[in-house]
């Protein structure tokens, strides 16, 4: 399966040097689509090769490279659903183009890729090689660091209702009287993450679907169910760092600094 590049690079052969890029598609190609492309061109370069063994019979399998450009596109168009992806490729003739479908597949070919997508971790090292090339021998001023929610549908490892605020129990100034108890402080996990590697802080938050809750702009809580998306962002917009944990994992949990002596 040849890169953009490469499409673009034929593009250029026949067409000449100062072609139009319209040229190539069938519709009218929108900015949306163009800035696709353009990032794509980028993200390639450094995107791992999957391999498949083939079966000797029955019908021959996709390409990866297609699959692997509708799941960029499922998140650069925000589109929700795999189904709606579908559809999407079905009614935009450039998109699907751009992604190399001749024919869209079924929801159960997108389904397997896509899970075999999430759970290759080689995927996530392309963000690594890329930001490394783009930033070799320059300094980062400013780093913005922030959370997103992922809503999911599946099954969460705890309920909606341990993750409310609990009420604190008031107790009287002073030491403890006689016969009386009191509930010992948990050590925070911020302060157990200063006794460890980072790399082992963070293999030790919680990945697993799950409850969360945040302070909403009215101060009210707002809910969901799934994941969490930490970002670590350059002043230019390029994101440096991300890890995914757990709805009900807090923000200074992820925000792991490791102390250089």
């Amino acid at each position: 399966m040849k890169s953009i590049s490469e499409i673009l690079g034929g593009m250029q052969m026949l067409l000449g040097l100062s072609f139009d890029l319209q040229a190539g598609f069938e519709e009218y190609l929108t900015e949306e689509q163009r800035t696709f492309l353009s990032m794509l061109q980028v993200i390639e370069e450094h995107l791992p090769s999957f391999h498949h063994t083939t079966a000797r019979t029955g019908r021959p399998a996709y390409d990866d490279m297609p699959f692997l450009r509708a799941f960029l596109a499922k998140a650069f168009f925000r589109i929700l659903t795999i189904e709606d992806l579908r559809k999407r490729l079905r009614s935009d003739p450039n998109l699907r183009m751009i992604c190399g479908f001749i024919k869209v597949p079924s929801l159960a070919s997108f389904s397997r890729r896509f899970t075999m997508f999430s759970m290759n971790a080689s995927i996530g090292n392309s963000l690594e090689n890329l930001v490394s090339s783009y930033y070799a021998g320059r300094i980062v001023g400013h780093i913005s660091r922030d959370s997103t929610a992922i809503a999911a549908r599946e099954k969460p490892c705890n309920k909606k209702s341990d993750i409310a605020v609990p009420r604190t129990q008031k107790y009287h100034r002073g030491r403890p009287r006689k016969g009386e108890s009191r509930l010992e402080k948990r050590i925070p996990v911020i302060k157990q993450q200063a006794h460890v590697l980072p790399q082992e802080a963070l293999k030790a938050l919680p990945t697993g679907c799950s409850w969360g809750c945040k302070k909403n702009s009215q101060g009210n809580l707002s809910y969901w169910k799934g994941y969490k998306l930490h970002l670590d962002i350059t002043d230019a917009g390029i994101p440096v760092s991300f890890v995914v944990t757990g709805a009900n994992v807090h923000d200074s949990q992820a925000a792991i600094l490791c102390n250089v002596s």
